[in-house]
Parts: C-alpha cells; structure tokens; sequence
C-alpha cells in the first residue's frame, strides 16, 4: 500500500512520519523517520500488510510537521460474508388451515462469520429470525406457509447480512382436503329430565394427510375475534372503577404512612385476565349438548368417532348449533342438534270421579290413584281450589314423590254444605311436567227428608172451649242427624209436645207429635213444617187461625209439596 505526501507550500518541509506498533501494518521505511518533501513533488510513503484472516482492519499513519499534525487513517475491508439461499422455494399444494413446513440449509460460503436477519410476508413464516453463522459453516432455516383460505399465493424471504441481501421467491397453493361429517344434523331421542341420552356421529379424513379438529362456538374466526373484544371490554370499566377505589385506599394510607403500589398490582391482575381471554380457543361449550371429543386428530383415510350427549333440564325442546373446524377445510362445518325433554308422565286412574247423590253434610270419602307411567321420580303437589264447591274437599296426602311405575293414592274427603248439582276440576302439579294431572268430580247434593209422603191428623172430636190433644206420627226417611223444633211463643192456644224431635239418619224410625187445642174459640189452622237443610232442623213457618165452625171429621193432612215443604 503506498501513500502519497504532497507539498502544495512554496518551501520544502521537513515531515516526521510515524506508525503505532501493529502485526498487521508496518511501514517500509525506518518508524519517526524524517523526510524533506519538495513544493509540488509528490513523496510515496509504503505500508506493509499483513492479515491474519478474513476480517475487517484498521490503523493509523501519523505525519508531524513543523506546523501540524496530519492522521491518516488506514482501513482494511475483509472479504464479505456470503449465506447461500437457493433463488426459489415452490411449497406446491397445502391443505388449508394447516401448517406446511420446508427446510433449508443454509451454508456460510466466505471465509468469515455472517450475522443475519430473515425476514417475510404472511402467510409465510420463517425460524429462526436472527442468528450467526460462522466460515463455512451451516445452520438449518425451517419456512413455514399457512394459509386461512385457499388460493395461490406468492411472496418473498429476504437475508439480510449488514453487508449484503438477498431474495428466495416463495409460491404455494392452499387447497381442500377430502373430509368431512357423516351428517350434519343429530336428533337425539325424547329424554326424561335429570337423565341422558346420546348418539354417535363421524368425522371422515377421505385424504392422505393428517387433519386436526376442533368443535367451535361460533362460526368463524371473525365472530370468534368480536366476541374476545367484547369480554375485554367488559373488564376495562370494572378496572377503571377499582382504580377509583384504589386511589382512595392509597390516599388513605399515604395519610397513615405506608403505601403499596395497588395500581401496578391491579394493572398486572387486569392484564392477566385479558390474556386469558385472548388465548381462550372459544371451544364449544353447552349447558344442555356435550360433544366429546372437543378436539383431536384424524389419521389418513380415517375417521373420528364423535358422541353427543344430551342432558335435559326441564320438559321442552332444545335446539343448538357446534361448528367443527376443521384443518384442510376452508369453512367451519354446521352440526345442528335437536333434544326433547320430557318431564315426570304421571296420570290418574280415573280422570272423571262421579259421587251421584250425595246428602248434605254427609262426610263422603273415596280414592283416586297417581300413576307413575315415566322413568324418574315424580314430586307432585295438590294445587288448593275454592272455586264454588271445591272449599267442600279435602286431598290427602297434598303433596309427594312417586317413584319411576309406582303409584300414589289420594283420599278424596268431601262434606257439602250447598244442595245443588255439582262439577269441579282438581289439579296436581308434577314438577318437571309442563301439564298437571287434572281430575273431574262431579255429583249432586240433595237434602234431608224427615217426614213420610202424608200424615193424616183426624179432629173430628174437637170441640170449643175445652182441651183436647190428638197424635200424629213422623218417619224420617234421611240419611243423616237432624232435629225437628217447634216455636211455642207463636200461638199459645196450640200446644206441639215435645218441642223437639232428634233424628238418627238412616234409620227410617217413627217419632210421635202430641197437639193440643186450647183455643176457646171454633177456629181453623193452617201451618206448615219446613226441613231446613242448612241447619239440619226442622220447624213450622206458617200459622194462620181462620175463624169458623170447625165440622166433625175434618182432618188436618201433613204432606210432601214440590218445594219439599212438609205441611199440615
């Protein structure tokens, strides 16, 4: 290497020339010699080289004069690292929506160490990003393609050294593969509540490659994207109202002299709960459908069995959709699922009960049966009703649990207090059951009869003026308690013994009644018994004297009306 001084001065001047001590540089001539360079003539100055390898050097020539010092710097450029990369990498077909991986060997061609940078465009990937490589040596560079869609698609891996770059074109085509569900559609069969029911479907791998699914919530990415979003948006404003609250627990311990740094630790825990949410797969997921598995493998020319469960809650029909993605398929494959609950199936023996004729205040009892036809316990409970007649039932027992096919039985109490044809609906809830078990009762209450058809009173011996008593008789012809009373303020010139009469029911027994005529006066008199079915008594409502000669063998009839009004 030769320098070259030049004196551009009109004198000669007079030049130290001087070099630091190196392996690498030396100069020709003797170190801090003196040389005259004349005006205009040019003074070459040697230097010797001597590298030890391929690298960079440097060093320093230093010329001193009367007036300056002059530094000449001395660079040495090694040889340029060389990576070698081929010109292009074809990936050919891909199934879609899953990684396709390529390997290259990469070889360090120059005789020093490269550093380098790789760099690409998505779809493409490529690892390791940085590294070194020393003099021929060689590192393995793994290129990745994975495409979301199918097409073709071309891009380009740059290598950048620091000294030099270069471009290996890249092409692939993202393709389909034959897979796909053995239906679309599951149906699963009508299921009691709290019990479960499944059914088995496949996932078909018609292709020569391995596929990996997994069942999905929504029905795509970008759905998917959009729901992520909205939990985080959900935890920003519950971290801005912590903040508020944690400034103020800071204020107030600043006050009392210590201070944690809450807000950093609630920055972390809400940072943390973001990422959880980022990194959630969004796998299917149901209260009522199962699926398992949620995700797995299927081998080449393969298939995945896939179980649905379904595990119903209440009596209705469910309905629900799982998307199965699928590497290789473009699109998430729809599963539509279908469910039936069924509830306890509880009927009674009889729906319809008929009392017929009952008698008023007659306590009547029979039984009624719930039925267990289903294959889970039936809890059941009697719903009151006060509706016209029904206040006049009693149910026992009210309430209960009925085993899968047996049965429950019911007394039915009933004590009517209003006469009157009758028909009532009684309900019993079973839970679980969208429809009760309804039973019809229906009948007709009557009331007592105390008295015969006719009763002949002959007074054809009654004469005015003096006492006298004749006898009737009553049959009762009821079957239930009463008593018959008589009024004895009304008219005191009739006197009726005994004032009561008691009545067993059912027993068709025949009771005396004594009147005595006391009036001084001829009269006629007309009143009338009545049977009060309310109270169960039976007594006069009508008395009415008609003046008038009363003629021998006049007789009083006591008979049965249309109203049921017994009348003498």
């Amino acid at each position: 290497m030769v320098v070259s001084l030049v004196n551009k001065d009109k004198l000669p001047e007079v030049v130290k020339i001087s070099m630091e001590s190196s392996p690498y540089f030396q100069l020709a001539c003797s170190n801090n010699a003196y040389r005259v360079v004349m005006p205009g003539v040019p003074a070459p100055v040697r230097i010797r080289f001597t590298p030890g390898k391929g690298k960079d050097y440097s060093h320093k020539l230093i010329c001193t004069t009367a007036r300056e010092r002059i530094v000449v710097p001395i660079q040495a450029i090694g040889a340029p690292a060389i990576l070698e990369f081929p010109d292009q990498l074809d990936f050919s077909e891909c199934p879609v929506k899953q990684s396709s991986q390529k390997t290259l060997l990469v070889r360090n061609v120059s005789n020093r160490a490269a550093r380098y940078q790789l760099s690409t465009q998505s779809p493409f990937s490529v690892v390791p990003a940085t590294g070194t490589v020393g003099a021929g040596d060689t590192v393995q560079v793994t290129v990745g393609f994975h495409a979301l869609m199918t097409g073709d698609y071309s891009g380009s891996l740059c290598c950048n050294t620091g000294e030099e770059s270069s471009l290996t074109e890249l092409h692939a085509e993202a393709v389909e593969l034959n897979i796909g569900l053995s239906t679309n559609f599951v149906a699963v069969e009508t299921t009691f509540i709290s019990m479960s029911n499944h059914k088995t479907m496949f996932i078909e791998n018609r292709s020569n490659v391995t596929a990996h699914f997994q069942w999905k919530a929504f029905p795509t990415e970008e759905g998917e994207n959009r729901e992520k979003r909205r939990q985080c948006r959900f935890l920003r404003p519950w971290s801005e109202k912590s903040q508020e609250n944690l400034t103020e627990e800071e204020t107030s311990e600043s006050e009392m002299g210590s201070c944690e740094d809450h807000t950093a630790r609630l920055s972390n825990t809400v940072l943390a709960e973001i990422a959880k949410v980022q990194q959630d797969p969004m796998l299917f997921s149901d209260d009522i459908f199962f699926i398992e598995p949620v995700e797995g493998e299927i081998g080449p020319n393969s298939s995945a069995e896939i179980k649905v469960t379904f595990k119903p809650t209440e009596a209705l029909e469910y309905r629900s959709v799982a998307y199965c993605n699928i590497s290789g398929c473009e699109s998430r494959l729809p599963l539509r699922l279908r469910g039936h609950g069924k509830g306890p199936l509880v009927e009674l023996n009889c729906r319809t009960l008929n009392l017929g004729n009952v008698s008023v205040n007659t306590p009547h009892v029979r039984e009624v049966q719930l039925v267990n036809l289903g294959a889970i316990d039936a809890p059941f409970t009697y719903i009151s009703s006060n509706a016209n007649v029904g206040f006049c039932f009693k149910f026992a027992p009210k309430e209960g649990i009925i085993a899968p096919g047996g049965t429950q039985t019911i007394q039915v109490s009933f004590g009517a207090t209003v006469l009157g044809t009758f028909e009532e609906e009684f309900q019993f809830s079973v839970a679980g059951s969208p429809r009760p078990a309804i039973l019809t009762i229906k009948g007709s209450v009557t009331g007592p009869t105390s008295l015969s058809d006719t009763i002949k009173l002959n007074l054809e011996d009654i004469s005015s003026g003096s006492p006298n008593t004749k006898t009737c008789c009553l049959t009762d012809t009821s079957p239930v308690f009463h008593d018959g009373l008589w009024r004895k303020n009304c008219f005191p010139n009739l006197q009726i013994q005994p004032s009561t009469l008691e009545f067993v029911g059912g027993t068709e027994e025949v009771r005396s009644l004594e009147m005595t005529n006391c009036s001084p006066l001829l009269a006629k008199y007309h009143w009338s018994l009545c049977s009060d079915s309310q109270a169960d008594k039976l007594g006069y409502v009508h008395l009415c004297p008609l003046l008038g000669a009363l003629l021998p063998g006049a007789l009083f009839v006591l008979g049965r009306e249309q109203s049921c009004w017994p009348r003498i």
